[in-house]
């Protein structure tokens, strides 16, 4: 029965993450839309020495991660892990060198 409840909320947040995404690319005016350029993200991807399995186990204390994602954010590298705490959810940016919390 617990699995069962355990899945069914997992697909509800998996749900609620995906219409949030979709809601919010879409209201986001000021993305010069860099971090959609394939390209660009490959040249500056070799600078981070952290992996998004690394940045998944750094986001834990802010709570659970659910997905992460290496990003371009006003021409910077940016690691961005995405958790989910109670019926909260956070973008938690880790430092791509180092692996520390930055927000």
């Amino acid at each position: 029965m617990d699995v069962k409840k355990t899945l069914i909320t997992g697909v509800l947040v998996a749900g609620v993450l995906a219409i949030a995404g979709v809601a919010l690319s879409a209201g986001d005016d000021d993305d010069d839309d860099e971090g959609d350029n394939p390209a660009a993200l490959a040249q500056v991807l070799p600078q981070a020495s952290v992996s998004l399995e690394q940045g998944l186990k750094a986001s834990e204390r802010e709570g659970k991660p659910i997905s992460a994602k290496f990003e371009l954010e006003r021409g910077a590298l940016q690691l961005s892990v995405y958790t989910a705490s109670g019926n909260a959810f956070k973008e938690v940016i880790v430092d791509h060198k180092s692996g520390a919390i930055k927000k």
